[in-house]
C-alpha cells in the first residue's frame, strides 16, 4: 500500500508540474508554496500512519506476552511466526495451536496429531503457512483473512500414487519458494508466492499457494521409485525468472513450475531448445548443430552443438520487444513443445532497457540449464569407452579443419580454438 501511494503522489507531482508550466509572475509562487503545502502535508501523513502501525505492533506483542503468562496449559517453547501470526508446537501433546493476534483480541485454533519437523520444514511468509510433518506425512498449510484463521491438512500418504512401493532411500523432503510477477499495460504489478514441497524419498511433489495446496503428483513411477538409495540428494532447484527448475541427476527428470505451469520432462525427450524474441529464433541447441550455419557435432561442441556467443547485440538497438520464450522440443507426440515465458510485462519494451536486460538475463539462464541437460542427457547414452581406428582418426583431422576455419571466419575466440582442439588431440 505504501509504494501505490507513494507512485500515486509521484504522478500528481508530475501533472502538477505539468500544469505549473502554463503559469506565469506572481502565480507561480502561489503555485510553489501548494506544492510545498502539499508535500508536508503528505510527509505528516505518512509519519502518523508509521506510529499508528508501531503503536499496533507493539500492542500485538503485549498481548502475545500476557496471554504466554497467563495460559499454562500449552508448550509455548517452539513457535514460528510474527506478531500477526503464530504457531506453537507443543511437543508432547503432540499439537499445534494457531494464534491470530489483532488489537482488537486473539483467536486461536488447535490441530491434533502434528509434531514440529524441524525449521527445514516449518515456514511462515505473512500471511500465509506451510509445515510439513515427515513421519506422518502431513501438510498443514493456511493463512489467515481479518480476523479468521483458514487452514487445512492434507495427507500426502493419501494422495500418493506410489505409497504402496518400498522405498530404498533416506532423503529429507524439503520445501522450495518461488515467487512470480505480472505487470499489466495499465495496473500495478502483482506477485504470487508459490510453496513447493520436494518429497524425494516418495518421489512426489505438493505445490501451495496463498495457504492452499493446489497440486500434489509423483514425478516419479512405481517401477523406478527403488532404484534410489541412500540418503543423499540428487536434486538441485535453480529460480529463473517465473519458474522454478527441479532436476532429478538420479532418474535424469526435470520438473518445471511456474504460473499455471507443472511440467514433467525426461531429459532424453528433449530433442532442441531454442530461444526467439518477436518469433525470431536467435539461439538453438539440440544434437549436433548450432547458430549461423555452422554444423557443429560430437567432440567438437560438447557432443551436443552449441551458439557462441549470447542473446545479446548490438542490432537490437532501439527495438521494440513484445516476446521472450524460450521453446522446448519434446519427443512427445501428445505435447510436442513446452514454452517458457520470460517477459512478463504486457507493455512492449525497448532493448536497450534495464528491465529487457533483466528478462534477457533469465532466459540466459534457462537455456544454460537446458543445454547442460541437453549434454547430460548424451552422456548417458554414449559408450562409456570408444577404441580408435583410422577412420576416427581421419574424422579427428576433418574436425581440426572445421576448427580453424571456425576461428578463422572469427566465430570461435583463440582461447575457444585451443580448449576444443586440446579435447580433439586427447581423443
Amino acid at each position: 500500500m505504501k509504494i501505490k501511494f507513494f507512485l500515486s503522489f509521484l504522478a500528481l507531482v508530475l501533472f502538477a508540474l505539468l500544469a505549473g508550466g502554463s503559469f506565469d509572475g506572481e502565480v507561480i509562487g502561489i503555485y510553489i508554496v501548494l506544492l510545498l503545502v502539499m508535500l508536508g502535508i503528505v510527509a505528516v501523513v505518512s509519519m502518523i500512519f508509521n506510529t499508528i502501525q508501531s503503536n499496533n505492533k507493539k500492542k500485538r506483542n503485549q498481548m502475545i506476552r500476557e496471554d504466554e503468562q497467563k495460559s499454562t496449559d500449552f508448550d509455548r517453547s517452539v513457535f514460528i511466526g510474527d506478531d500477526r501470526c503464530k504457531l506453537y508446537f507443543d511437543a508432547s501433546k503432540k499439537k499445534v495451536m494457531i494464534m491470530r493476534v489483532m488489537t482488537e483480541g486473539i483467536k486461536k485454533e488447535y490441530v491434533d496429531d502434528f509434531e514440529y519437523p524441524g525449521k527445514n520444514l516449518a515456514t511462515y511468509t505473512s500471511p500465509a503457512f506451510y509445515i510439513y510433518d515427515p513421519t506422518r506425512r502431513k501438510l498443514l498449510s493456511g493463512t489467515y483473512d481479518d480476523f479468521d484463521i483458514i487452514y487445512q491438512v492434507t495427507s500426502l500418504a493419501e494422495n500418493d500414487n506410489n505409497k504402496d512401493v518400498a522405498v530404498n532411500n533416506t532423503i529429507l523432503p524439503r520445501f522450495r519458494t518461488l515467487q512470480t510477477s505480472h505487470n499489466p499495460a495499465t495496473a500495478y504489478a502483482t506477485k504470487k508466492l508459490y510453496n513447493i514441497l520436494i518429497d524425494e524419498c516418495h518421489g512426489l511433489m505438493a505445490i501451495s499457494e496463498s495457504g492452499k495446496v493446489k497440486d500434489i503428483f509423483n514425478y516419479i513411477n512405481a517401477s523406478s521409485l527403488p532404484k534410489k538409495t541412500g540418503k543423499k540428494s540428487t536434486i538441485n532447484t535453480k529460480c529463473v525468472g517465473n519458474y522454478l527448475f527441479i532436476m532429478d541427476d538420479f532418474f535424469k527428470v526435470l520438473v518445471l513450475v511456474g504460473p499455471g505451469t507443472r511440467e514433467i520432462i525426461n531429459y532424453s525427450d528433449i530433442i532442441e531448445v531454442s530461444y526467439e524474441e518477436n518469433g525470431n529464433q536467435l539461439y538453438t541447441k539440440s544434437a549436433g548443430r548450432t547458430i549461423g550455419g555452422a554444423i557443429v557435432g560430437g567432440v567438437l561442441m560438447g557432443g551436443a552443438g552449441a551458439v557462441v556467443g549470447g542473446l545479446s547485440g548490438g542490432s537490437k538497438q532501439n527495438k521494440e520487444i513484445k516476446n521472450m520464450d524460450i521453446k522446448i522440443l519434446l519427443r512427445n507426440t501428445s505435447e510436442t513443445t513446452c514454452i517458457l515465458h520470460f517477459k512478463d510485462s504486457d507493455r512492449a519494451l525497448k532493448a536497450d532497457s534495464d528491465l529487457y536486460e533483466t528478462y534477457a538475463k533469465n532466459a540466459n539462464q534457462a537455456k544454460d540449464i537446458l543445454s547442460i541437460i541437453i549434454d547430460k542427457s548424451k552422456q548417458a547414452s554414449a559408450p562409456i569407452a570408444q577404441p580408435i581406428t583410422t577412420a576416427s582418426t581421419s574424422s579427428v583431422a576433418d574436425e581440426l579443419a572445421k576448427l580453424a576455419k571456425l576461428k578463422a571466419d572469427g566465430i570461435l575466440t583463440e582461447e575457444e580454438f585451443l580448449t576444443q582442439k586440446s579435447k580433439l588431440l586427447e581423443l
